[in-house]
Parts: structure tokens; sequence; C-alpha cells
């Protein structure tokens, strides 16, 4: 079987578990949708290509990092952490600028400049000429409320004129749809520009001293694609895990028949569960009676269809482990520090 297999190194890496919040923990190694994705984005593609990725690979410690994490609140509060204003209110990111910040926990006030550091007066200024216009604009509702009674007694009353009544009936609507248009364009748009932020301490976990193995098979044209374009492969992870990539080339897998190959225990294997099935096969060292004593199971994410504007990605159940022998798998030799190694391929 032809595969590609790419030899890289990562100084530190984050492969982030995506259900993980406080302090984002991280896989051991990067998931399958994690590589595929940085393939994508090397050769430009912008739809999906199937392939069928192994990965292995090992690392040389773990540490944890805090960072300090961007809260955005889902209203606008008056009186708590950071006033600011986005540079684009449909998107939730760092392009902002402090307008303020509370200086208390409780009792403060942006509008009234109670315990308040003021950073940016200008966009203050605007802030609470905003929230001055808003004001005004519900006086506005109110006196058109009164209208909207005096229409009302209007019609109950027993001489009643009909055409008085549908003229101010008009008038009410067209002055609705005037001030409406006002607010939207006056207020309510140059009001999304302002956000409450929060900043918290947090966690994030980081690989160091990150070496992968990974076998891509794949149809002739994407394989094609991805030994042009590889080099344009800048990250796997975040986008500051940047890798180093040692060797690149076109392999043809081997299957070691009846022979055993066994895992080279300084390197972990994601091994699909449909390996796993088939004990003659597949032997875990540690396995007795059926149970897997070595390794530890994960459900990582492959690829993924978009269903209600949302991604609903396929599952593909492993064992992330490097005890094992087996028979009738597939297998490449690999020169690593100058010693030739048949290291096991696990496609998933």
């Amino acid at each position: 079987m032809k595969s590609i297999r790419i030899h890289l190194k990562q100084n530190t890496a984050n492969y982030r578990k995506e259900e993980t919040i406080d302090c984002r923990t991280t896989y051991p190694l990067p998931p399958y949708s994690t590589v595929i994705g940085a393939i994508h984005k090397a050769c430009g593609y912008t739809s999906y290509h199937p392939m069928d990725i192994s990965i292995q690979g090992k690392y040389g410690s773990l540490k944890r990092k805090v960072f300090i994490e961007d809260c955005f609140l889902n209203s606008l509060q008056d009186d708590r952490g950071y006033l600011v204003k986005m540079c684009n209110p449909d998107m939730l990111c760092s392009a902002y600028q402090i307008v303020a910040k509370s200086i208390k926990s409780q009792g403060n006030s942006f509008q009234k400049g109670i315990t308040i550091k003021v950073c940016n007066q200008e966009l203050l200024d605007e802030y609470r000429m905003l929230n001055a216009k808003n004001e005004r604009i519900k006086k506005f509702k109110d006196i058109l409320k009164k209208y909207e009674a005096k229409r009302r007694e209007m019609k109950k009353g027993t001489s009643a004129n009909s055409d008085e009544i549908k003229k101010l009936a008009s008038k009410i609507k067209k002055t609705k749809t005037k001030l409406k248009n006002f607010e939207e364009r006056h207020y309510t748009i140059p009001k999304s520009y302002f956000r409450t932020l929060t900043k918290a301490p947090k966690y994030y976990e980081l690989l160091c001293e990150v070496e992968l193995i990974i076998h891509i098979h794949s149809d002739d044209d994407t394989m094609k694609d991805i030994l042009d374009n590889i080099y344009n492969l800048t990250s796997i992870g975040r986008s500051e895990d940047f890798v180093d990539i040692i060797d690149v080339c076109e392999v043809e897998l081997s299957k070691s028949g009846d022979k055993e190959i066994e895992s080279d225990k300084s390197f972990h294997n994601y091994i699909p569960f449909e390996y796993l099935k088939n004990e003659e096969q597949m032997l875990l060292t540690g396995a007795a009676e059926g149970i897997i004593k070595n390794g530890t199971k994960y459900m990582l994410n492959k690829n993924y269809i978009i269903k209600d504007k949302k991604r609903n990605f396929e599952k593909v159940t492993v064992l992330y482990t490097c005890d094992f022998i087996g028979e009738n798998i597939y297998f490449d030799s690999l020169n690593i520090n100058g010693n030739n190694k048949k290291i096991a391929v696990f496609m998933g």
C-alpha cells in the first residue's frame, strides 16, 4: 500500500481536548482531525479530501502554563469587568480597545464614572452619549404610548370621528417606523460595538520535545498534492505550535504476514479498535482474559459533516499504547538515529 510518511518535530504543542475549559488538557498525540485539518490547510483545500491517517510519536515532558483568558459576558454590564469597544461586533476576538476598567468588585458605574479607571476618554464619552440618546428614545416611546391610549379612547367614544382616528393611527405608525429606523442606526448598531469583558487566569498543558511519525494514504492526486505542498505545513495544534519537518517521502507499506511485529517502545501509537477485535492478529502486552491493561482509550475526531450549521464529527475509538505484538499488519522501515527500525502502521 502506498503511503506518504512525514517525520517531524515540534518544540512544544497542545492538542487540546475539546471538552476541557479551565485547564486545557492535551492529547498525547494529535487527533486525526487535527492532522487532516493541517494537511488540508497546507494544500489549500476548501473541500474535504478523504484520507486515512496513522499517527505515532513521543514527547519529552509535560508541563502546565498559566494564561489570562478574555471572557465576554452575554450582555453589556455597566458595573463590572472591562468596558471595551470591538473592531467587529459580530466577532468575539482580541481585536478590541479597552475603554475603562472597574476598580471594585461591585458598586462601579461606567456611565456615572464611579470607581473606574478610564483608559480611553473619547470612547467613554461615546458610550455615555449612546446611553443618553437611548433615554431620549425611551421618552419618545412613552409619548407614542400616550397617543396610542388616546386613539383607543377615541374608538370607544360614541361621537368618534373615524377620519380623525385613521389620521391619528397613520401618524402613529409613521412615527414608530421613523423612530425604529433612528434607534437602529443611531443607537442599536453603535452600541453593539461595546461589550463587557472579564479576565480570568486559566491553565493549559504543554507537550515538550514532540516527535511524530505520520503516515497518510489517499488517492494518487491527493497524495501528489501533499508531497508538493508539505512544506506549507507550518504548525499542528495551535498556530504557534510550529513544526520542523525532518523527512517526507512516499513509501510502500509491507504486510508482515505471519511474522510478528513488536512495538518500538520509544513510540506510542493510536491503534483503532478495529485492529484489536482480531485476537489472532493483535496481542496487547499485559492483556489477559480479554481485559486491556496497557493503554488509554480515546474517542478521536476524524472528519465531519455540517448539519444545522454545526460540525458533526465522525469519532474513531483508539487505544494509545506502545505495548503490542501483531501479525499480518502493515509496517514501514525507518532509520531513526542511525538505527533501521520496523514500525507498525495503523491507518485510522
